[in-house]
């Protein structure tokens, strides 16, 4: 988890300015050059992330942060269902680097159950993996 701290820390701060209400653990606004990440999830796990993070609770100011972060999860929901894919499909999220920042907060917040913990732990290295392949794509 120390890892994709710190590798998200260094798309964030090599790519783009972080605004002040970005600090300190709250959610970021977008960043204007954007790198983007793309991992690659099971389609019932991005519809747990939307779950799991549903029930995290926001400060006003990170509503449109929290919307865009949801958006892109629901958005790939829709299209692989469309598409015909079932939960076990793989689907491939693209989100911009504060979208990742954003949905990792929002998981850090999150209350779940001991039993759920290797699936999170999955989520994280998968988010983790993706950040370092952008990072090292962007150089």
């Amino acid at each position: 988890m120390r890892l994709f701290l710190i590798a998200i820390c260094a798309l964030v701060f090599g790519f783009g300015s972080v605004s002040a209400q970005g600090q300190g653990g709250q959610l970021t606004p977008a960043a204007q050059a954007p790198v983007i990440v793309k991992p690659k999830l099971k389609l019932g796990d991005v519809k747990a992330l939307i779950q799991l993070i549903a029930e995290v609770d926001i400060r006003g100011q990170e509503v449109d942060a929290y919307l865009d972060t949801k958006k892109v999860l629901t958005n790939t929901v829709d299209a692989a269902t469309k598409a015909g894919t079932n939960d076990e499909g793989i689907v491939t999220l693209e989100m911009r680097t504060e979208q990742v920042q954003n949905l990792f907060m929002l998981m850090q917040r999150s209350q779940l159950k001991g039993a759920a913990a290797e699936k999170f732990k999955e989520i994280v290295n998968v988010l983790d993996e993706a950040a370092k392949e952008a990072l090292k794509n962007a150089k």
